[in-house]
């Protein structure tokens, strides 16, 4: 173990040392990119009980990844992204583990995250279509931006064909996506490794109808969607699920959603600008009748002033489940679950839902960035944390909260984002959670969570 410290600090040490590469990533028909990720993490108090001998986490995080494409035609290209990322827990202690398996040194799946062929303006036409391995991003990525949840930030892709029509005269992009995403890596293209790993609980398939037009409203970006979710389950012995080198239980969804939504990006005013967004979901989950909404908005001011100033102010609403009817009313993320506002929610959502599963809430959120130097970004935020309902995903959950309040508590947030060249970016990130009544006695211990990160990309 000592020796496998020595060589992992010694190939840190010599790679941050290194002088940035450069080189031409183009030669003829062909492109290349490559990237390595650097990660140091401590949180503390997974759970918000300082008493849990898993509750403090410290670990790294070592990605790379290895890029090409092919320009067939003009209109016609190939592209492949494959990806590694190995894990080293110093805490929690493998025996500590409440599931057998964890493992303290984890080398994760070879695996493409990228795998497609892009059609560009088909025969002259406005239509482009992608097929394939692919990430897809709409509008903020509210609900459709991640779609590999439970291997964090690796991946984010989805196996789906993405079809867009240009309509010019109408400054308007029509966008059909149909979405099959498998529970885990054990289908075209495996890893190459062997490696099969969970990404999400259950198998999903989706279409995806997204309008977004620049011309109906001035100064203002319009989106129109309408988005179907199936949730077949994953049916593992008692829903355990593994992958970053950890087991842990997390239950399947089934049913059938749909969900209608608007979202607009207006400037008001040279200095104010206003983004509103929001989702009316029906359908069924998990053999319950499903009927939810949720808005998520921003209001920025921003000063012309040497620092690019800037303050902004939030406020996300998510339905909670009326634990007084046979409905569900919680809001469902879909493929919104990532850090949109909290890298330490994140870990904190399993004691009422999943990984990064956002619900039941109400946020407010005031904050503040700053180009401080050429170099470097400091934004600094507090969110207010409310509970819709005192009610939680499984009956079981319910002895986390304390059924008294709704008050989640105080969540401060800071990031130093620098970008010193094309070659070398990184962050540092700081955020510290005061939690409130809403969560039970034993549940209410201070949490924080500390990332730095350095990339080095060619």
């Amino acid at each position: 173990m000592a020796f496998k410290k020595t060589l992992i600090a010694a190939g840190l040490s010599a790679t941050l040392a290194a002088p940035a590469l450069s080189a031409d990533n183009t030669s003829g028909p062909f492109s290349w990119g490559a990237d390595l990720r650097l990660r140091q993490v401590w949180i503390d108090n997974v759970g918000l009980n300082a008493a849990s001998p898993t509750a403090d986490r410290t670990f790294q995080r070592y990605r790379t990844r290895l890029w090409g494409g092919y320009q067939l035609t003009d209109q016609i290209s190939a592209s492949a992204r494959l990806i590694w990322e190995g894990r080293h827990y110093q805490a929690p202690n493998a025996s500590d583990w409440p599931v057998p398996g964890f493992e303290t040194w984890y080398s994760g799946g070879i695996l493409f995250d990228q795998l497609a062929v892009d059609f560009k303006q088909i025969g002259g036409s406005p239509l482009s279509v992608k097929l394939g391995r692919q990430d897809l991003i709409l509008g903020n990525g509210w609900l459709v931006l991640e779609g590999t949840p439970l291997d964090g930030s690796r991946t984010i892709y989805f196996d789906a064909a993405r079809a867009t029509y240009a309509l010019a005269s109408a400054d308007t992009m029509l966008d059909l996506i149909f979405i099959n995403q498998s529970a885990n890596t054990g289908r075209f293209p495996q890893s190459l490794n062997g490696k099969l790993e969970d990404q999400i609980e259950q198998y999903e398939t989706g279409i995806v109808l997204y309008a977004r037009n620049k011309s109906l409203v001035p100064d203002t970006d319009l989106d129109g969607y309408f988005i179907y979710k199936h949730d077949r389950p994953n049916l593992t012995p008692n829903n355990i699920r593994v992958n970053n080198g950890a087991p842990f239980p997390s239950p399947s969804d089934s049913g059938d959603i749909y969900a209608a939504g608007l979202r607009a990006d207006a400037k008001l005013a040279p200095a104010w600008s206003l983004r509103a967004e929001g989702a009316y979901e029906w359908g069924t989950r998990n053999q319950r009748d499903l009927s939810a909404f949720g808005l998520n908005s921003r209001l920025t001011y921003s000063l012309d002033d040497r620092l690019k100033n800037q303050f902004h102010a939030s406020y996300e609403f998510l339905s909670g489940d009326d634990p007084s009817t046979s409905n569900d009313e919680a809001f469902d993320p879909l493929w919104g679950r990532w850090p949109q506002w909290s890298e330490l929610m994140i870990y904190q959502w399993p004691l009422e839902s999943r990984v990064g599963e956002a619900t039941n809430l109400q946020r407010l959120n005031v904050g503040w960035d700053a180009q401080v130097h050429p170099t470097t970004k400091l934004m600094v935020d507090y969110h207010a944390l409310w509970a819709d309902q005192n009610s939680t995903r499984t009956e079981a959950q319910m002895v986390n909260i304390s059924g008294d309040d709704r008050f989640r508590g105080h969540l401060f947030t800071t990031w130093l984002k620098t970008k010193l060249n094309e070659h070398v970016s990184g962050h540092l990130v700081g955020e510290y959670l005061l939690p409130g009544d809403y969560y039970a006695e034993n549940r209410r211990d201070d949490s924080f969570f500390v990332r730095v990160e350095v990339v080095l990309a060619w």
